[in-house]
């Protein structure tokens, strides 16, 4: 009979969970850290009990593993009793992994939680941004030398159903893209100091007679600075809205540039999560208009087209 390990490892929120749900319902047994507790190295007690007390014989463990030290003990385990150990390595990049905990939270909590939620959340799901970037810091590629019978690199992709996922929109950066100052400063704090910049209005309701939704995405650190309030940054986009004369349904990150604490701060993508799920945007649709490389880095890791505001709005 056939002893086999599967080790499945990635980034957090990769998709392992998905991914061992296969192997599961084939008759493997899953081991993960985060259901059972205690250490990495700890699971191997469980491969020893399991097997001699039970006769387990095909084990599916997925966890982060992201270095070589932290896969040793299993594989050493998986040599001295003689078990076919195979490793599933999801590959992807770290916006698709920020994607996923932000779409994780929408499904679970209908939001994309504030860094306080997160920090006060006992879900072993929901984690801070620095999580992620931190794996990915300490990464090591898994190879056939540390002495695994075969690692198997699945490239993750992102599938929404065409079906559901139908609509489309033209996704707007608001301060240097709709909208300027009148008194020189790089954003508004009032709503008598914006001033709509050309050609806004006349291309946006070209998109809406075609069929396009209008949002917007904005980050508004001065909140974080307290030199604005929520109510104060909100009375500026309704203001915006208003000599725009369109109907931007619009989100903003009231949060610091640095450190990067939350998912809804541009380049993260929590905001533009938040709009595929609530209007069932097809990414391939829509379009991201915005002045910086946050904004393209956005649009990227959302499955955006991203065009910059000089191109856009001289069409």
């Amino acid at each position: 009979m056939t002893q086999k390990i599967v080790l499945i490892i990635g980034y957090p929120a990769s998709g392992k969970t998905v991914a061992a749900k296969k192997y599961v319902d084939q008759g493997y047994h899953r081991l993960n850290r985060d259901e059972i507790g205690g250490k990495l190295d700890d699971l191997v007690d469980h491969l020893e009990r399991l097997h001699k007390d039970k006769g387990i014989s095909n084990f599916v463990m997925d966890n982060t593993y992201s270095t070589k030290k932290s896969r040793e003990s299993v594989v050493r385990w998986a040599r001295e009793n003689n078990f076919e150990i195979v490793c599933e390595w999801i590959d992807l990049d770290v916006g698709d992994a920020l994607y996923n905990a932000a779409q994780r939270m929408i499904n679970t909590y209908g939001k994309i939680l504030t860094p306080e939620q997160i920090k006060n959340c006992n879900d072993i799901g929901v984690y801070p941004p620095v999580v992620i970037y931190k794996i990915r810091k300490a990464f090591e590629e898994p190879n056939i030398e540390e002495g695994f019978n075969n690692v198997v690199r699945v490239k993750f992709k992102r599938e929404l159903d065409k079906s559901v996922y139908t609509n489309k929109a033209i996704v707007l950066d608001y301060d240097g893209t709709l909208r300027t100052t009148k008194s020189g400063e790089k954003y508004p704090k009032t709503p008598d100091d914006i001033k709509i910049l050309p050609n806004r209005t006349e291309i946006l309701k070209r998109y809406v007679k075609e069929g396009y939704l209008l949002l917007g995405a904005s980050n508004q650190s001065f909140v974080s600075k307290k030199v604005m309030t929520e109510e104060q940054a909100i009375e500026c986009f309704d203001k915006s809205n208003k000599l725009l004369d369109l109907n931007i349904d619009y989100k903003f990150c009231p949060h610091p540039s640095y450190p990067q604490i939350c998912y809804c701060r541009k380049p993260m993508p929590g905001m533009a999560v938040e709009f595929i799920e609530k209007y069932k945007l097809d990414p391939s649709q829509c379009i991201m208009v915005g002045d910086s490389k946050t904004d393209k880095t956005f649009a990227n890791r959302c499955g955006f087209q991203y065009i910059k505001p000089e191109v856009f709005f001289n069409k």
